[in-house]
């Protein structure tokens, strides 16, 4: 149980069932329709606001589309792997920009402190359902939280 979880907070394009092997990197389309989430949004609006209208725009619908446990978290977990891929994307501009600052070891350090607490956080919320199926949704969920805020909080930094 331990091992899944770590597996869905360190590797997050760990999948959450099996017939999701296939499925280990975004859907273009979703990265695509988040970036213009939040470049829209920020456009006129705080942090906070962004963050609350755009995490959760994919998988909203999870629930209602969805049948199973697994496939819930199937679904949250694909708009994860789209927050994590603009993580990714917009990471080499702050990384550049930090390195051009002279704060790049501060950067580092802060990304290596949000991991650590991003996975502690995820791992809480996986144990909150005490063994119950319901646990792998928790994870998704938390992951792409996580994730969406931190892009978010990138994007900020870079473009406003």
């Amino acid at each position: 149980m331990r091992r899944f979880l770590v597996l869905l907070a360190v590797a997050p394009l760990a999948v959450v069932q099996p017939t999701l092997a296939g499925a280990q990197t975004a859907d273009p389309r979703d990265v695509v329709a988040l970036e213009t989430c939040v470049a829209d949004v920020a456009r006129s609006n705080p942090f906070e606001a962004t963050v609350a209208e755009c995490t959760g725009a994919l998988s909203a619908t999870c629930g209602a589309e969805m049948s199973t446990t697994n496939a819930i978290a199937g679904c949250i977990m694909d708009e994860g792997r789209a927050w994590d891929a603009l993580l990714n994307r917009w990471w080499e501009p702050m990384k550049a920009s930090a390195q051009a600052a002279g704060t790049w070891d501060t950067l580092l350090g802060q990304q290596r402190r949000w991991i650590a607490e991003k996975e502690a956080a995820c791992q809480r919320a996986y144990d909150r359902a005490g063994g119950g199926s319901i646990r792998v949704i928790y994870g998704a969920e938390c992951f792409r939280d996580w994730t969406a805020r931190k892009a978010v909080e990138f994007y900020y930094a870079l473009y406003r």
